[in-house]
């Protein structure tokens, strides 16, 4: 997880030059102690404070509601997967893609996400593809405007974002790292811009990694695994309904009748699994398992996952008798934070074993009825 170092920067008039002097809360300078600065140094001491007792309220990315989320990890085999990825990242060139498929199935180490999702993602090629678009190969090529268009409603929206994480609450150092990545994916991919939901995907990103690198993630995202799509046009979010629901009435046929039974279209309660890519839908580190695997296997990963949560929710589902219950309960994720996370990608991956082949077949379909 990132850490961050918190300076205060005062700044002094003198003769029209700006000088800067960097305080430091430990030790005081003794000309600046004035009654009014005094205060605000105490009501800032007191905000670390409250700051630091809320970080013992929460997990390791800040969530108060998933603090007590039981995560089993057997030691010897986190150990051992550690190292295998070590090794893997070392020499990630010459790895074979069915022994990276096979082991990020089987999880990332937390401290190794950080260097395994740019290169699963190969962000190199996002790189060089906005070189070859833009002529601009860096993050902070994207940052060099005094007014980007999308800065009010992303800032908005920033404040929004998962309200039960305290890295998002007030001018915190993510949420300004949000709201950067956030305004350079606007500039980069003009016909695109700023849509909501993407802070939820970014901000879960740069719990885990830096901005740069989270920001060439989404990059590669949208240009490569064709997500962009779903933002530019809310419209074609249909065709992920329509996959879907040939998905469901394949694998669960029962929730499939009962939920035309009751006129609960996919719409209702799906569309921010796909705006947010589940980020807002399951715990964290579950999002994350998800996500990795979404990397390197694509996009049958998502109808999968989808698939497992109508799993998970099918049983309480057909008790569950009006419009109205029904669609609450598949809104609601309180039951999602109690899933086992290996048990959840062990039903993902076995349980809907179908191919890329198959959402292909479904989305020629789709368009076909479109004519």
């Amino acid at each position: 997880m990132r850490s961050t170092q918190l300076t205060q920067c005062i700044q002094k008039e003198e003769e029209d030059q700006f000088v800067y002097e960097f305080d430091n809360l430990s030790e005081p300078q003794q000309n600046l102690q004035t009654p009014d600065f005094q205060a605000t140094k105490q009501n800032e001491a007191n905000q670390q404070v409250s700051y630091s007792a809320q970080i013992q309220q929460t997990d390791q990315y800040g969530f108060k509601s998933q603090i007590n989320l039981i995560h089993h990890k057997d030691r010897k085999t986190l150990n051992a997967r550690v190292e295998k990825w070590r090794q893997m990242i070392n020499e990630f060139d010459k790895q074979n893609a069915q022994l990276i498929k096979e082991r990020t199935r089987k999880g990332i180490p937390d401290g190794l996400r950080i260097l395994a999702w740019p290169l699963l993602a190969d962000i190199k090629k996002a790189k060089e593809k906005s070189n070859t678009i833009q002529k601009m190969s860096k993050y902070s090529d994207f940052l060099t405007k005094n007014e980007f268009k999308f800065e009010h409603q992303i800032r908005l929206d920033v404040h929004r974002t998962f309200p039960d994480n305290i890295n998002f609450q007030d001018q915190t150092v993510l949420s300004e790292s949000l709201v950067n990545v956030l305004k350079a994916l606007s500039e980069a991919i003009p016909d695109m811009g700023y849509c909501q939901g993407l802070n939820f995907l970014t901000a879960a990103l740069i719990m885990v990694t830096n901005d740069e690198n989270a920001f060439w993630i989404l990059y590669r995202l949208m240009t490569h695994y064709n997500l962009t799509a779903k933002y530019k046009d809310p419209n074609s979010l249909y065709r992920e309904f329509y996959i879907l629901d040939n998905l469901i009435q394949q694998y669960h046929p029962y929730t499939s009748k009962i939920l035309k039974r009751h006129n609960i279209d996919l719409f209702y309660f799906t569309t921010e699994w796909f705006i947010t890519l589940f980020s807002t839908a399951l715990p964290i580190n579950l999002f994350y398992r998800v996500f990795e695997i979404f990397l390197v296997e694509g996009e049958k990963t998502i109808f999968r996952c989808a698939l497992a949560i109508i799993h998970f929710k099918e049983q309480k589902l057909t008790q569950l008798n009006d419009f109205e219950n029904g669609l609450q309960y598949l809104r609601s994720n309180e039951d999602l934070f109690h899933l086992d996370s290996n048990q959840f990608i062990n039903l993902m991956l076995t349980k809907y074993k179908f191919s890329k082949n198959i959402i292909q077949q479904l989305d020629q379909k789709y368009k076909k009825n479109q004519k």
